[in-house]
Order: C-alpha cells, then structure tokens, then sequence
C-alpha cells in the first residue's frame, strides 16, 4: 500500500479540489480510500460537492481544520487529498448524528455502519478504525466510548474531534459526498500487513495529585472538596505567579490536567476556560473521582514527544511503510507557534525521509497507550503507520 498526496492552494475551490485529486490519484492502481482536509477558510459544502465529483467511486472522508501537515510543511491555507493505494485495501465508512443530542449514540451507529460487511479480518491482516467527531456539538469522549462497544479494542484507532479557531465558525466532517456538522464519523479500515500506530504528548506531572469530588460532563466543579480553580492557583503560586480568572487560559495553555493510567502515562485534559463559581471547563469529560495532576511541559519536551510517536509507531508496524497519518492537537500549535515545523520534521525523520506523511490539527485525538484500549486524548499527537 501506498499514500499518495496531492496538495493545491488555489484560490477557487473546484480548482483547488480537482488539483488535489489529480496529483493524489496519479498513478495509482487500487485506490481503497481518500482522505481531503480543506483549511476553515474554504467553503466546506463547496469543497465536499468538487470532492464528490472528483473522487466519484472511491470511498472518502475528512474534515475542515485550521492547518493541514504534509510531511514537515504545515499549509494554512490550501486542501489537501491523500489516497490509500494498494491491492487488497478494505475500506468502509459510516457516518451519524446528531452528536448534540447523544454523542455516544452517534458513536456507536457511525462505527456500526463502517463495520457492515466488514468481517473480522483473519490473522496475517489487520484492522484500523478512523473515528472523527464534531467537539463543538458533543463529547467526543463520549462518541469514542460508544464506537469502542462496537469496534472493540485490540486494532489500531487514531483520528480526533473538529472545531474551530475563529470565533462563531463551525468545523465540518466530510462523509458520504456531504459537508457534516453534528456528527461523528468511521472508518473501518483492513490492510493485508499490519498497521503501527504510536501516541505520545509530552507532558509531565508536577505538583501534588488531587480527587475529582464533583465534575458533570466536561465541567470540574470541585477538587478536594474545593473550587477547581484553587488547584491552579497553587500551582501557579509554586512558580511565584499569582493567577486570577483573566488569566487562566494563558497558564493553562502550558499546564493541562493529567489523569494516571495503570500503565503510567497520563490522559491529557485541556482546560479551556473557569466559570466564577471556580469551575474548570474542558474540551472533554473528567470523570468523577478520578485522581488528576497539573502537568507542564516545553516545547523541546513537545517536539521530543512527536519524534517517539512516530518512532512507537514504525515500529509497532513492524516492517516498511507506505505513509502515515498524523493527527496533532491544535492547542500545541497554539503553545508552539514555529516550532510546529521542528515537531513534524522531527516526526518524519523517525518515519524516515522518504515516507509520506499526511495530517491535521484536530480539537482531541483519538488513540490508544500500550494495550490499545482507545482513549480520547488532548494536547497529544497521534501517528498511524501503514504498510507497504
């Protein structure tokens, strides 16, 4: 198998899709399925009906995002497709919602549509489930929770939630030839090799842990019996800083929530914003009673983390790649700026120089630590390599 990628930065959005198809699909064979990311900056609804019309008869998903990773360049503005060529490539999408009203629903059906005739693969094949979700509607926890009960753990899983930067803009998916809000999206992939994928963010403890004692949704109201926010405050006070509600965003960019896994790694929460009854709020839900720590981290700590993703992710394939799939939380753009480059060059000198390699930037990713029971993840990088 074989990812081909066709980028365009044409002002016209037909112009640019057609483009990108034809680049990506130049001398390709068997293609199983595409890939289009468009920036926000597109019309999503135009994008998807050039896509429809250019990619008629191949299977095809994506979604709109504030930047779009091809190999070490990171395209602001553009669209990019990314055809999976190879004989004896499976693919199958589904595609539900509203996940506004049940997010977890709106999970399981997508997965169970992309799992119909889908047969459990025999042993020298191996499975991949793509997951995206609309964060600004729903708990895209709470969609992953639901295509696991149907997917199971076991396979490779990588994907991540849409949103937008711009204040008042909706993010869009793009499945069944249409541009979607409110839905979650899967894919059912099966390749004749395995598939590696690899997970890592970079981020460390620091401080003393605390009890999650009251949390609905994506809301922490109180840790240790006391206003969430008190957990930042002292920490900010370790490090001579007084932090006040104005802010938190700033501080907290740098210092997400961790919650302890078994296995010693650490799910990353991202804190977007806290109410003025002391309320922390999150891109994705804590669970009540968890234990929870303030992590910190740099940008060397960042850039260092993408490079052992992609590493964990070769080599959990096992043999040669024919390119990967990189899913990036846009919270660590926003921490790293220009260094974005130096963590994607640096993810693809651990795939090697001659691998391509194709991503977003995602609100949450999707992927799974070790035992690949999959979790949903922020400020992460997710890296799924595809065999050769």
């Amino acid at each position: 198998m074989r990812l081909q990628i066709g980028t365009s930065t044409h002002e016209d959005v037909q112009a640019a899709v057609e483009l990108a198809v034809s680049r990506a699909l130049e001398g390709c064979h068997a293609p199983a399925l595409a890939l289009v990311f468009s920036t926000s900056d597109y019309s999503a609804e135009s994008v998807a009906v050039a896509a429809a019309r250019s990619l008629e008869g191949i299977h095809w998903v994506g979604v709109t995002t504030p930047a779009i990773l091809v190999g070490a360049d990171v395209v602001t503005h553009g669209i990019a497709v990314g055809v999976l060529d190879g004989e004896g490539v499976r693919a199958r999408v589904g595609a539900e919602g509203p996940m506004s009203l049940d997010a977890r629903d709106a999970g399981r059906r997508a997965a169970r549509e992309a799992l119909t005739d889908m047969p459990l693969p025999p042993s020298d094949r191996s499975r991949a489930m793509l997951l995206f979700g609309d964060a600004d509607s729903g708990d895209a926890s709470e969609m992953l929770h639901g295509a696991l009960g149907v997917a199971g753990s076991g396979i490779a899983w990588c994907g991540g939630g849409t949103g937008s930067l711009v204040a008042g803009a909706h993010a869009a998916l793009y499945a069944k030839g249409r541009a979607l809000r409110d839905h979650a999206v899967a894919v059912t992939l099966d390749c004749p090799a395995r598939i590696g994928v690899g997970i890592k963010h970079g981020w460390e403890p620091t401080g003393s842990p605390a009890m999650v004692t009251r949390a609905h949704g994506r809301a922490v109201q109180r840790l240790e019996h006391r206003p969430a926010f008190e957990i930042y405050q002292a920490a900010a006070e370790e490090r001579g800083q007084e932090l006040d509600a104005r802010g938190f965003a700033s501080f907290a960019m740098s210092h997400p929530l961790g919650i302890p896994q078994v296995d010693g790694e650490y799910l990353i929460r991202d804190p977007l914003s806290v109410d003025d009854a002391g309320a922390l709020h999150f891109l994705a839900s804590v669970p009540d009673g968890a234990l929870v720590r303030v992590m910190q981290g740099t940008k060397a700590m960042l850039v260092e983390a993408a490079r052992a993703a992609a590493s964990m992710a070769r080599g959990d394939a096992g043999g040669e790649i024919g390119g990967a799939l990189v899913f990036d939380c846009v919270s660590r753009y926003l921490m790293l700026g220009d260094g974005l480059r130096d963590e994607l060059a640096a993810c693809q000198s651990a795939l090697g120089s001659r691998v391509p390699v194709l991503g977003c930037l995602t609100f949450g990713e999707v992927g799974a630590f070790g035992s690949r029971m999959p979790q949903f993840h922020n400020k992460t990088m997710v890296v799924l390599a595809l065999p050769a």
